[in-house]
């Protein structure tokens, strides 16, 4: 009986270790010169609450500023910025070790990343006429706004920014499509205005 409890004891203990194994973020990637890290996860596979607080890259730290299911951001606090677009090894220290990285030079990682930071709000809009399209870092895009026939209803264009508000006085009320347009990416959302 009593090597029973032992046997149990072991069991639970190996499970509960594994429940709580960390793992590589599968992508990262650099902003704002190397000042800021991004780390894209898979929804569902990774808690904030078990992400470490900084991450070491060459000497340099960098500590968590947000934290989504799927992204993970990053600033520089000590040291010097990432050199992209080299490839860069994370330090995500006990319990994950070092992470490498291509710094997501592949358009497949831009559509991943864009799509984990890419915020419109607020969605529905009632009031105030701006809308506000914001990104996890400085992005060169154009943003187109059409209706549900096609039309297009506005065109803006953002230049090195991660924050653009778009004015929308003179559309009316209804549902609308949201197209996002970098050179490798195009990426569409669903917008409601309702003043």
């Amino acid at each position: 009986m009593k090597y029973n409890y032992y046997y149990l004891f072991l069991i639970a203990f190996l499970g509960f270790n594994q429940i709580n194994a960390q793992f590589c973020p599968p992508n990262g990637t650099t902003a704002d010169g190397g000042n800021t890290l991004f780390f894209i996860y898979d929804s569902g596979t990774s808690l904030c609450g078990s992400r470490p607080g900084t991450v070491t890259v060459a000497g340099s730290i960098f500590t968590l500023v947000s934290c989504t299911d799927t992204l993970s951001t990053y600033t520089l606090t000590s040291g010097s910025p990432v050199s992209p677009p080299n490839p860069f090894t994370a330090d995500f220290g006990a319990g994950v070790g070092n992470c490498s990285y291509t710094d997501g030079t592949l358009p497949i990682d831009e559509f991943e990343f864009l799509k984990a930071t890419l915020r419109v709000y607020p969605n529905p809009l009632k009031e105030d006429n701006q809308l506000t399209v914001k990104f996890g870092s400085n992005i060169t895009a154009k943003i187109y706004i059409y209706d549900v026939t096609g039309k297009l209803a506005i065109s803006e264009k953002i230049e090195n920014a991660n924050k653009k508000q778009i004015n929308t006085s003179n559309i009316a009320n209804g549902v609308y499509f949201l197209k996002l347009v970098t050179d490798n990416v195009t990426i569409t959302k669903k917008i409601i205005i309702t003043e």
